[in-house]
């Protein structure tokens, strides 16, 4: 009997690669083509997910699985790596931000889906049941969609496991980005993530952010290939050791700011800027020269992210801020 964890997949020989396309087994989700990259090992060791593209516009993300995928070799893998390096095909062919064109649901809110539900609900219902739930680690890499600036960073959710919290912090330093958010439960700026909800399971899990604007960048795709290969390495899956890398800087709360007023974005700063509580954002105008609304921020810390679209609707997200103490979202 075969020990592959993975029931989203068939299973591949020991010391085998098996590549092809989730079925999975749904007439809602059909369509599409979801690539797969199954690597067992032939010594054993821990299975890892890695998945991308769950944003399909986040290119740099996709690139990084797939190149990572490419690269490891079953013969010298210890455990198990299943890659899926295109989770939300839909929103990659019609270059869609956030949301899942199909039914214009955001993938990474809905975990851990709804097998009833929508296009995005049964298919985070299906990759929670069949996919993260058996896995003994995660990586769940992302970046800037289309309309953003990115810092590169790292965050997971501490769940109060100590075993569990150790793993995703461990994974998320060696992946070696600059900052590091580590949220604690009820504090983060969303709900229905799916690294939040695989630590809720007791899966240690991380999210990995680089790239942005829509661009496939070679240096962020590097940053995460070999951040990616790095945590492989301090989970024993790939053979050596850890790296050693710079400490990041830890931010305990992540704050999402949002416009108030619909109009036109001037920013008046920059991804990675620090800034002050009551320091100015940019202003909101219309389109007769007038300021609807002055956009502040409500902390201290970080812009790890910022919308650099000049197009914001009402409640529109402006930017991500990481706070070094807990502070929740506004």
């Amino acid at each position: 009997m075969s020990d592959w964890k993975f029931p989203l997949v068939p299973a591949p020989a020991a010391g085998e690669t098996q590549r092809g396309h989730v079925d999975w087994g749904d007439d809602v989700l059909t369509g599409w083509d979801w690539p797969y990259i199954a690597v067992h090992g032939a010594q054993p060791g821990p299975a890892v997910l890695v998945t991308a593209g769950v944003h399909g516009s986040e290119y740099s993300s996709i690139d990084a699985t797939v190149r990572l995928a490419a690269g490891l070799d079953a013969r010298e893998v210890r455990g198990q790596v299943l890659c899926l390096p295109l989770v939300n095909p839909p929103a990659f062919w019609q270059r869609s931000a956030y949301v899942c064109p199909v039914d214009g649901v955001n993938p990474n809110r809905v975990f851990p889906g709804n097998p009833a539900g929508s296009f995005s609900e049964r298919l985070a219902w299906h990759l929670m049941q069949r996919g993260i739930r058996h896995a003994d680690a995660f990586f769940d890499l992302h970046g800037g969609d289309i309309a953003e600036a990115l810092v590169p960073f790292t965050q997971f959710e501490m769940r109060g496991d100590a075993a569990v919290d150790a793993q995703s912090r461990a994974m998320a330093e060696a992946f070696g980005l600059p900052v590091m958010v580590a949220l604690h439960p009820g504090n983060s700026p969303i709900s229905g993530p799916a690294y939040a909800v695989a630590a809720r399971h007791g899966v240690p899990a991380i999210i990995a952010e680089a790239g942005d604007r829509g661009v496939c960048d070679a240096a962020a795709v590097e940053r995460l290939l070999e951040g990616a290969r790095n945590a492989l390495r301090a989970l024993g899956v790939l053979a050596g050791g850890a790296r050693a890398m710079p400490p990041p800087v830890v931010c305990e709360g992540f704050v999402w700011v949002r416009a108030r007023r619909a109009g036109f974005f001037r920013p008046a700063v920059a991804v990675g800027d620090t800034v002050a509580r009551g320091t100015g954002l940019g202003s909101i105008g219309d389109f007769f020269g007038a300021v609807r609304e002055e956009v502040v921020s409500p902390v201290d810390g970080r812009i790890l992210f910022l919308v650099v679209s000049s197009a914001i609707a009402e409640t529109g997200l402006i930017c991500g801020i990481g706070a070094e103490q807990g502070e929740r979202a506004g």
